[in-house]
C-alpha cells in the first residue's frame, strides 16, 4: 500500500517541508509551521495548499497580526 506524503507548511509565505522533516519553524519568518489544517485536522497532502482540501479554511487565517501561528 502507498503511503500518502504530508507536508508542514508556513501559514504566511506557504513554504513547504514534508512532515518528516525535523523542521518546525519557517527560516524564512520564524512562524510556526502548520502539520495539519487548524480547523478540522486534516493532513496537509500538498506542498502547494493554501486553503484545506476537506474544510475550506484559509491557512493564512491561523497566524495572528504580527504573531507567531498558534496552531501545531
Amino acid at each position: 500500500m502507498k503511503t500518502a506524503v504530508t507536508y508542514r507548511l508556513c501559514p504566511r509565505c506557504f513554504r513547504a517541508v514534508p512532515e518528516a522533516s525535523a523542521e518546525v519553524y519557517c527560516p524564512n519568518d520564524g512562524v510556526k509551521l502548520l502539520t495539519a489544517c487548524p480547523a478540522c485536522g486534516a493532513p496537509i497532502t500538498s506542498p502547494y495548499s493554501h486553503f484545506c482540501v476537506r474544510c475550506g479554511c484559509d491557512f493564512t487565517s491561523s497566524v495572528p497580526k504580527g504573531g507567531e501561528a498558534d496552531q501545531n
